[in-house]
């Protein structure tokens, strides 16, 4: 029989539907948000990201709309596939930890984080 190890995150995270990231001055790029804590959000994208890049990251409607800042704590190669074409198609993870939030953005992360508990 394996002992559990206890889990080491601060704070519970929460799975949610896809979205937007914006890297400040840049373009929207698509991203897909995996989970939601109240210190952080971890994201799926094409594209690698430089820790300590400061970004937001657009909540779906579903979650109530707004943008939360964030700064890229690290980033990973997720998987590498080969197409049909013969192309490569690579997926990135990066964990982002919120950053000075204002009062609105803390009301629509609360938000956010209690539809998600009542979904479960």
């Amino acid at each position: 029989m394996r002992a559990q190890t206890p889990d080491r995150r601060r704070a519970e995270r929460l799975t949610i539907p896809a979205q937007h990231f914006t890297p400040p001055g840049l373009e929207l790029r698509p991203v897909r948000l995996l989970d939601l804590s109240p210190m952080g959000v971890r994201i799926e994208h094409a594209e690698p990201l430089h820790e300590g890049v400061v970004c937001h990251v657009d909540l779906p409607p579903a979650l109530g709309r707004g943008s939360l800042t964030g700064k890229v704590v690290w980033t990973r190669l997720h998987k590498r596939e080969q197409t049909v074409e013969g192309d490569t198609r690579v997926s990135y993870q990066s964990g982002l930890t919120f950053i000075r939030l204002t009062p609105e953005q803390q009301a629509k992360l609360a938000d956010a984080l209690q539809i998600l508990q009542m979904d479960e």
